[in-house]
């Protein structure tokens, strides 16, 4: 059995690496340009507008839960004025019953 082994590059010439070959340069300039505005034109008018309305969304929201965790702050704020003040009137009765009784 006879058995034959290339090891040496063959002398011939390849063709070109596609985009480097002159003859189609141009077009492909032309479709790289056709599918960059395909592209902005898709980005622009349907993406960026999507995300822009999720960004407005979620800031609508962000100033909503700011605005009613301000109103459960100023709430408990007053609850706990009021609870303060009576118990502070709660102490001077206690105060006053007791030197009544001490008396």
């Amino acid at each position: 059995m006879a058995t034959t082994a290339h090891t040496a590059a063959d002398g011939g010439q390849k063709a070109p690496f596609p985009p480097f070959q002159k003859d189609t340069f141009a077009s492909q300039l032309v479709s790289l340009l056709v599918a960059f505005v395909a592209l902005y034109l898709i980005v622009s008018r349907i993406a960026l507008p999507r995300v822009g309305k999720t960004i407005d969304d979620r800031q609508a929201a962000i100033e909503g839960d700011l605005a009613a965790a301000q109103k459960l702050k100023d709430e408990s704020d007053s609850a706990l004025k009021a609870y303060e003040s009576e118990l502070a009137s709660a102490r001077s009765r206690a105060q006053a019953i007791g030197a009544e009784t001490r008396e």
